[in-house]
């Protein structure tokens, strides 16, 4: 019988399915399993202990979680399957079903996720090392006792600071709204795209500064599986960047469910303009990037905070639709002039900014009109990145039960106009900063050459970097003289 006692032998993967705000909290469990004496693997391989983080936002996001569990189940019959995230959160029953899950913890409960590890661990004395289990077992053991589901905390995070632990990654931030945070199907982000990596790496931090949404947008389950929005004091905020500049990380990502809405301490003269001040003037970290912001949050007078060369060039501003009317259907609180008037603004005065978007098609009630007013407006703004949604009713929510629902091959040529529309203006934006000097946060080695994110979001090839036995380019930031547009980049030399 296994000594259940940690060692070095003692390993664990984690899966993260949907938003940054999950890969945050992925990198906070990672980290305090490490710190517990666990050593990380990737999920491909074995290990004996299995965390899905999973998203349910849409059925392709359930889909995909089941699969995921099915596949920790598969490849290690004996390993501890945990099960967390926001299908965990909704469906706790459905979740706990599953053959092989032993843990269900919701989302608050991720702050005492490890701690439950560590406990079934060491009880469950049949349990063997994933280095002593045969690969040739193929029936899986009986269905362990699942630990309930934590309640979710709707009020003030407070004192819960394990819960906001920020977390580190070396990807190229992911959109903001993958098909796993919208109910909508997208050709351009693969669901699986962060499932499988190790998230160890050494270049951002992605750190999560606020939770939840008090917003009910009608095609949105977010609020019901996120809970009521709260928010992370800017003193430990603070230390934390301070910390993680200290270890070297050049660039932080702030970011939330709902990031615009950023009150710490519950207090309504405090928001995220008081916090990026802060830590402009508390930290030296040289990036500081800004994740999704909802248009009505947007102040016009944050933009000054912009003309500080370590805040990013880059905002990602949902419009979702450039129809009032439409609008007003998905409860939005903004309208078409105001979001005109913010993407404008923010483009006088920072040149060379960037701006993304998302934008759903085929919406309950969405005319004719309707859409050409939409495909006008995206077609003035000419966005550096749309994200293209084809709407997919999430059973719970207002949009779901609405009249007028559209048909798919609709949504279908709508959104390939959309999309064609982006491919030429995504195009425009990088050709304008060819023959430029640029720095460039390097993070990954692909195909041979070396690339990484300017502060506007361009993703950069470096032709000419040399190779050295000696020294890792990684984390480093070059500057670099842009030549010719690459795929879905640019690419150049560095600067002589």
């Amino acid at each position: 019988m296994q000594d259940h006692s940690l060692s070095e032998s003692n390993t664990y993967a984690v899966a993260t399915l949907g938003c940054k705000v999950n890969q945050a909290d992925s990198e906070a469990i990672s980290e305090q399993m490490s710190t517990a004496g666990f050593v990380q693997r990737d999920f491909s391989d074995a290990a004996d202990v299995y965390i899905v983080n999973t998203c349910t936002v849409t059925h392709l996001g359930d889909r995909s979680s089941r699969q995921l569990i099915s596949q920790a189940r598969r490849r290690q019959p004996d390993a501890l399957l945990v099960v967390t995230g926001c299908y965990a959160e909704l469906n706790p029953t459905a979740v706990a079903a599953l053959p092989g899950v032993d843990l269900v913890v919701g989302n608050t409960g991720k702050s005492s996720l490890v701690e439950a590890v560590k406990e079934r661990w060491k009880a469950d004395s049949s349990r063997h090392s994933a280095e002593q289990i045969s690969s040739s077992e193929n029936q899986y053991p009986q269905q362990r006792h699942i630990l309930p589901v934590l309640p979710l905390d709707t009020h003030h995070i407070g004192s819960d600071q394990s819960l906001l632990i920020d977390g580190e990654s070396g990807q190229e931030p992911q959109p903001d709204n993958p098909p796993t945070l919208s109910p909508f199907t997208s050709r351009q982000t693969s669901l699986l795209a962060s499932s499988n990596d190790r998230l160890t790496s050494r270049t951002r931090v992605q750190m999560k500064v606020q939770d939840g949404c008090n917003n009910r947008c009608t095609y949105c389950i977010v609020p019901y599986v996120r809970g009521g929005s709260r928010s992370r004091s800017i003193a430990s905020v603070v230390d934390h960047v301070q910390r993680k500049g200290r270890a070297g990380y050049q660039e932080i990502v702030l970011t939330g469910i709902h990031l615009g809405d950023y009150h710490p301490d519950e207090n309504k003269e405090q928001d995220l303009g008081h916090l990026i001040a802060a830590l402009l003037q508390e930290t030296t970290i040289p990036r500081i990037r800004v994740s999704s912001l909802e248009p009505e949050d947007f102040r016009l007078e944050w933009l000054e905070l912009w003309q500080n060369s370590r805040m990013c060039r880059h905002f990602h501003l949902p419009m979702q639709s450039g129809s009032d009317t439409i609008l007003r259907r998905m409860a939005r609180r903004y309208n078409s002039a105001r979001y005109h008037t913010l993407v404008t603004t923010a483009r006088r005065l920072i040149p060379g900014v960037a701006i993304s978007t998302d934008i759903i098609t085929g919406f309950p009630g969405e005319s004719e009109s309707d859409f050409e007013q939409t495909f006008q407006l995206a077609s003035e703004l000419q966005f550096a990145k749309s994200h293209v949604f084809r709407f997919s009713p999430r059973q719970g929510t207002a949009a779901a039960r609405m009249r007028g629902q559209i048909k798919d091959e609709v949504k279908k040529a709508r959104s390939e106009q959309l999309l064609a529309l982006n491919d030429e203006h995504s195009r425009l934006f990088r050709q304008q900063f060819l023959g430029s000097t640029v720095q460039v946060l390097l993070e990954d080695r692909k195909h041979g050459r070396w690339e990484g994110l300017t502060d506007n979001y361009l993703r950069v090839e470096i032709v000419d970097l040399p190779e050295s036995e000696t020294r890792d380019w990684q984390n480093t930031l070059v500057n670099a003289h842009l030549s010719h547009l690459a795929e879905d980049g640019i690419a150049g030399f560095l600067a002589q």
